[in-house]
């Protein structure tokens, strides 16, 4: 029984009177058995033959190179037999560098963000320096002056990805009408959704009603030092929970502002702001945006489409549509066959893909591995 700790994910490999190497099948689409290696061509596939144990070495350090985010190394297991096994920690340190860069381009607060930098900067300093020089108010919430209202990607092509999730190869007279039913359906739900707040003299939506509640409630527990009551300004110091907490923050009502920054980008009164407005007898309900009105969410989603009739009261097109044969031109024996390019839709996140393997001990050690 091998007691190597659990530090390394073998890569599948067969067995050939050469010696070798497979490479991960993400990055070889297409693989090729039983071919020898080329120096030239820089290309590693799964089933590749190698004449020497040096030639496959070199072609592993090689190969890690060109692939930053693994870290191959070939290890003998019989005479006959080799496997190339790859450095599991440095699968999650990447998934670590992901994490932190997903951190630091959603805090709002300045201070967390340098943290968060520093950080990113003693694990790697590449990282750092690659990060640094993008322009800050392109990537992170803290430096972009509140207009992206706390969204933090504008991809509005993954808004609609959202709303026709499913809807993949279909012919193209399916994909107008589910185009064309999600978005009425979209529309109609939330014009009943505006309407029954507008009947329940809602001030806002419920999003923006449980956001400042929520504050509200947490601001019972500040305490507030007056400064500048012409700016209406003042400190706020948070109340100590375990290790966390007692931290100032600066709020100038006059300015709508507050050093949190969850006021400039939501457009809603933090806790901190509804402390001080509390203090200078100020309504904090009347500093909430009015993009967040029930009246404005009513008036977004008041539009209609109309019914679509049978299409023997069409109008005759002006056009006509001309196939073209060589798409479906066989190329080779047997049925065509189809593929769609996987994007984002197909993806599965790092996260759960990581527990499913755990869970399936994708990563135990196989015995003979050496």
């Amino acid at each position: 029984m091998n007691t190597q700790p659990t530090l390394y994910r073998s890569i599948p490999f067969f067995e050939q009177t050469f010696p070798e190497i497979p490479a991960d099948s993400v990055d070889v689409p297409n693989l090729r058995y039983g071919k020898f290696y080329n120096k030239s061509e820089g290309r590693l596939d799964k089933g590749m033959l190698f004449k020497t144990k040096e030639e496959l070495m070199e072609a592993v350090q090689d190969h890690s190179i060109r692939h930053a985010r693994c870290e191959y190394y070939a290890t003998e297991s019989s005479k006959t037999k080799w496997k190339v096994l790859c450095k599991h920690n440095t699968e999650e340190q990447w998934c670590r560098w992901e994490d932190l860069c997903w951190q630091a381009g959603s805090e709002y607060q300045l201070r967390k963000f340098n943290r968060i930098m520093e950080e990113i900067k003693k694990q790697d300093v590449k990282a750092f320096a690659y990060l640094d020089q993008i322009n800050k108010e392109k990537w992170t919430a803290s430096h972009d002056g509140g207009w992206r209202c706390g969204i933090l990607t504008t991809n509005m092509s993954e808004c609609i990805n959202g709303v026709l999730k499913g809807a993949r190869r279909l012919p193209v007279s399916a994909l107008v009408e589910i185009t064309l039913e999600r978005t009425v359906h979209y529309f109609h739900v939330r014009a009943i959704k505006g309407q029954k707040m507008l009947q329940n003299n809602q001030l806002w939506t419920d999003f923006t009603c449980n956001m400042f509640i929520s504050w509200q409630q947490k601001a019972v527990e500040h305490t507030i030092t007056k400064y500048n009551h012409a700016q209406q300004s003042a400190s706020v110091v948070t109340r100590r929970q375990n290790r966390n907490g007692m931290n100032t923050n600066v709020v100038k009502i006059a300015n709508r502002e507050c050093s949190c920054g969850k006021w400039n980008q939501f457009g809603i009164p933090c806790s901190h702001a509804q402390k001080v407005c509390g203090a200078y007898n100020i309504s904090a309900a009347s500093m909430v945006k009015d993009y967040y009105d029930v009246m404005a969410y009513n008036n977004t989603y008041s539009k209609h489409f109309e019914p679509v009739q049978s299409e023997d009261y069409w109008d005759d097109p002006n056009f006509q549509l001309i196939h073209d044969p060589t798409i479906r031109t066989v190329t080779r024996p047997g049925r065509n066959q189809t593929t769609s390019i996987h994007n984002e839709m197909d993806w599965r996140q790092t996260r759960a893909k990581q527990e499913v393997q755990q869970q399936q001990g994708d990563f135990s050690i196989q015995e003979n591995v050496p």
